[in-house]
Order: C-alpha cells, then structure tokens, then sequence
C-alpha cells in the first residue's frame, strides 16, 4: 500500500470515530435530558406531596368558616319563620287583598243605601231619555234593490 492509501485509510477511520463519538454524544445528550426532566418532576413531586397536607388543612378550616356562616344565616331564617307563623302571615296576606273579611251589618248598610242612590239615579236617567228616544224623527228606510240571479251558461255540444 501507498503512503496515500494509507494516509486515506486513516482519515476515513478518523472520520468513522469521529461520526461514532458525535453519534455517541448525541445519545448522552437525549439521555442526559431525560435524567434531567426525571429529576425536576421527582422533585415538583416531592413538593407538591411536602404542601399537599397543608392545602388540605387550609381547605377544610375555610370550609368550616364557611359552614358557620351559612348555619348563622340559616338560622336567623329559621328565627323569622319561627316568629311569624305560616296561618299568620297568609290571613295577612289575604287582609291586604281584601279576601276574608266578613261584612259587618254597617257594611251591608252602607252597601244598600250606595245601592238605592244608585237605582234612583238609573230610574231618573232612563226616564229623561225615553221622551227624547220617542220624539226623534224616523228615518226614511232605504230599500233594497233585489238582487239578480246569477246567468247561467247553455252547455253547447260539439256536433
């Protein structure tokens, strides 16, 4: 072999090591990257299992100021309904609209003569309006003109 050849063949098993340690470096680095992503999710874990605990606790004391809240509010409901009874409040209701009243006799009275007045009234207007009802002139009716039969077409047959 030439000194060439031989020189050629060094640089191609020189080229060859060094594609083989770039290859190489490239699986270090994918391997390194995983290593690496493993350890930051390893230690998110660990943190977030350390505060777990104390989110929990959080959660349930503002959970027990929210339920004493709602049981104080829930009671002063409970307080108004217990003041006020259920009938009580609907013979209220039915007093504002009027429903339930039982009419006195100065009611019934008073209704009667607001009755009477009213009468009279009708009576005295009808009678005033019957005179002028009577001397109204009539007026002439008009007549109707009789209506026309409808003219019906002969049938022609086709001979």
């Amino acid at each position: 072999m030439s000194k060439d050849s031989k020189k050629s063949l060094q640089d191609l098993k020189d080229a060859t090591n060094h594609a083989g340690e770039v290859a190489k470096n490239i699986w270090l680095a994918g391997l390194g990257a995983y290593g690496r992503a493993y350890d930051e999710a390893h230690e998110a874990l660990e943190k977030a299992s350390k505060e777990t605990p104390k989110l929990f606790t959080e959660l349930v004391d503002k959970g027990n100021r929210l339920e004493t809240q709602a049981r104080a509010k829930l009671g002063e409901a409970t307080n108004i309904g217990k003041t006020i009874s259920i009938e009580e409040r609907i013979s209220k209701m039915r007093a504002s609209l009027g429903f339930g009243h039982t009419a006195s006799a100065d009611d019934l009275s008073r209704l009667e003569k607001k009755l009477d007045a009213l009468s009279k009234k009708v009576d005295s207007l009808s009678k005033a309006a019957k005179p002028a009802v009577e001397t109204a002139p009539k007026a002439p009716a008009k007549a109707k003109a009789p209506r026309k039969a409808p003219v019906k077409k002969a049938a022609t047959k086709a001979e």
